[in-house]
């Protein structure tokens, strides 16, 4: 029995040494193992992945290769050099991390949804605003040709899940504690409900027949803001990494490699001015068209936001998202008065754990008010 003890225990002294006496080679990025055998710098990357990424790259810059829990992992965060990541089908993979995510995010016991008893709409109601919970008040059967289902069975069937709730969440709250960005889209909805009423047949969804450059601008900020996306993929074969700038990165095979779009390009300020702070305009142009022309080191950049992913892997269901995000908040804002309890409420702060899986979750709530709208009471 000690004999076998003794050789377990000598195994794994042989595995933390192997781990851990790592080099770097010619032409690798910077190595950087942590002060632990074989975990590195698990803890921290775990605990916020964001603050310890932009640590490292202000340590060693836009590429470097980290140690987590026995995985070396060479995070890449110059945006002008995704696509040698992003395009590359060969010497690397993205089926296993694929799964895992899926795995780790889909794999959920949905809570049931019971009807709520009938209210009276017509008076305030208080709740907090994050959508795991307002569904839960909220049973809304107003008769209107434009609503072609409740906003509780929106609300359960495709914002509890995973990443529309709390990108709805966030778009609501940037709203509430924004009032000039409110006001924009607002005015932007009012127009488009006015000119609707002067068709004979209005379409259901009006934001499908109108273009709404102030709302997608409000929706790109939002996701800038909150969507933290890893795109990672494993290196099935040594692959030569070719930068934008020229350089050459070799990277090993059985390593992964990570792009963390969230840090650079979304809270670069090189390419976007004051990154910390919501700006509901930041994506329009002075003519309030679409503002797509960012840049980095004075070149144009491919990628200056990426909540949805990128190339062959973009999430399937991007428009899908979009179109039901837009639509509930526009349901919302025309058939409920909503304010904050507290004026002065600041949105919660996030929550670091969730880092690399898609949507920021809040870790708190904001306090809201909301009551049907009187039928004559305009936005």
């Amino acid at each position: 029995m000690l004999w076998t003890i003794f050789l377990l225990l000598n195994g794994l002294l042989i595995l933390v040494l192997l781990y851990s006496t790592r080099r770097r080679q010619k032409n690798e990025p910077p190595l950087d193992k942590g002060l632990i055998p074989w975990l590195g710098h698990a803890l921290e990357f775990g605990k916020d992945a964001a603050k310890f990424l932009a640590r490292m790259k202000e340590k060693h810059g836009d590429i470097f290769t980290v140690c987590v829990a026995g995985h070396y992992v060479t995070v890449l965060l110059d945006p002008n050099s995704f696509d040698a990541i992003i395009n590359d089908t060969v010497f690397l993979d993205f089926t296993r991390a694929r799964n895992q995510l899926l795995k780790r995010i889909f794999s959920l016991q949905l809570p049931s949804i019971k009807p709520t008893a009938e209210r009276k709409w017509m008076e305030w109601h208080f709740h907090g605003l994050h959508l795991s919970k307002l569904n839960s008040s909220m049973n809304i059967s107003y008769s209107d040709s434009s609503i072609t289902e409740n906003l509780e069975e929106m609300l359960a069937e495709i914002f509890q899940k995973c990443n529309a709730g709390p990108a709805a969440f966030w778009l609501l709250g940037f709203l509430l504690t924004h009032p000039e960005a409110m006001e924009a889209v607002k005015s932007e909805i009012r127009c488009l409900t006015l000119q609707d009423t002067s068709l004979q047949h209005p379409p259901i969804n009006p934001l499908e027949a109108h273009s709404t450059p102030v709302f997608d601008s409000v929706l790109s900020e939002t996701l800038r803001l909150t969507a933290a996306v890893m795109i990672n993929r494993e290196v099935v074969q040594d692959k030569i990494l070719r930068m934008a700038n020229g350089k050459e990165y070799h990277l090993r095979q059985g390593d992964r490699v990570c792009l963390f779009p969230f840090l650079s390009p979304q809270m670069d300020p090189e390419i976007h001015q004051d990154p910390q702070i919501f700006k509901y305009d930041r994506f329009l142009n002075e003519d309030i068209t679409v503002k797509d022309k960012f840049y980095k080191k004075e070149k144009r950049l491919k990628y200056y936001t990426l909540p949805w992913g990128a190339g062959k892997n973009i999430c399937v269901g991007k428009e899908f998202a979009v179109t039901a995000i837009k639509q509930f908040v526009f349901l919302l804002l025309t058939h409920l008065d909503m304010e904050m309890c507290d004026p002065e409420a600041k949105l919660p702060p996030v929550n670091p754990s969730r880092y690399g899986f898609g949507m920021l979750q809040p870790d708190g709530d904001l306090q809201v008010r909301y009551r049907l709208k009187m039928p004559q009471h305009k936005m």
